[in-house]
């Protein structure tokens, strides 16, 4: 596999929250595909042509030259295909489709040449049966309120997390880029770093070193215990 995450295949089972956060990690590393020497001529557009020439050095996977596709670019089995939020997402053109759909499992987009008198219908009924719309038509007094409950709720979280303890990302000990990559996957205090269990599957997602993640949860839990005191 050019993207090696075989150990994470291998006997392992990750949570769906973060296969999302490993699928993102993997298609920021995926190159594009372009067509052989699209990058010498004009007049050969970079749309992805398998090479077929018997002497291409892309053919023969010559080091240098860019990659093609090959079947270990592919997300985790479990999340492929899924919207970030981990719903199936599915485009929705009438009030009557929502019918077939489970609101546990899929996640509807009203359809771009919908109308706004069919799109509130569509909106209420999901709404009735519980469905997340990814893309709501909604009016100027909404987004406005919107705004002022997002900067209140956001206050709220502020203040919880200060009360839970020190955000990674203020820790002297722990460096930015792996304070990010914590925060990436639902860990953003010392304490909820101290209480983390399964550190080989957080080592694997993230790619920080299981002993670095060792160390920082011996600390973390040093210092919880002295904030008890």
């Amino acid at each position: 596999m050019p993207l090696i995450y075989e150990s994470l295949l291998v006997g392992k089972i990750l949570t769906e929250k973060r296969l999302l956060v490993l699928r993102k990690r993997l298609k920021a590393q995926k190159p594009d595909f372009v067509r052989c020497e699209s990058w010498r001529y004009a007049r050969v557009k970079p749309n992805w042509r398998r090479p077929r020439g018997i002497d291409n050095k892309m053919r023969e996977k010559k080091k240098g030259w860019p990659k093609a596709p090959n079947v270990g670019y592919r997300a985790p089995r479990k999340v492929r295909y899924l919207h970030p939020s981990g719903f199936k997402e599915v485009i929705v053109w009438r009030a009557e489709d929502l019918e077939s759909l489970d609101p546990e499992v899929h996640a509807i987009r009203i359809a771009g040449n919908v109308g706004d008198k069919k799109a509130f219908k569509i909106m209420e009924k999901a709404e009735e049966k519980g469905f997340w719309i990814i893309n709501p038509r909604i009016t100027k007094e909404e987004v406005e309120e919107e705004l002022v409950e997002e900067a209140v709720e956001v206050a709220d979280v502020e203040k919880a997390e200060l009360e839970e303890g020190a955000r990674l990302s203020e820790v002297e000990w722990i460096d930015e880029e792996s304070a990010k990559k914590l925060e990436e996957v639902g860990v953003l205090t010392l304490t909820a770093l101290a209480e983390e269990e399964d550190l080989g599957e957080l080592s694997e997602i993230t790619g920080i070193p299981l002993s670095k993640l060792e160390e920082w949860v011996k600390k973390a839990k040093e210092a919880s215990k002295e904030e008890k005191k």
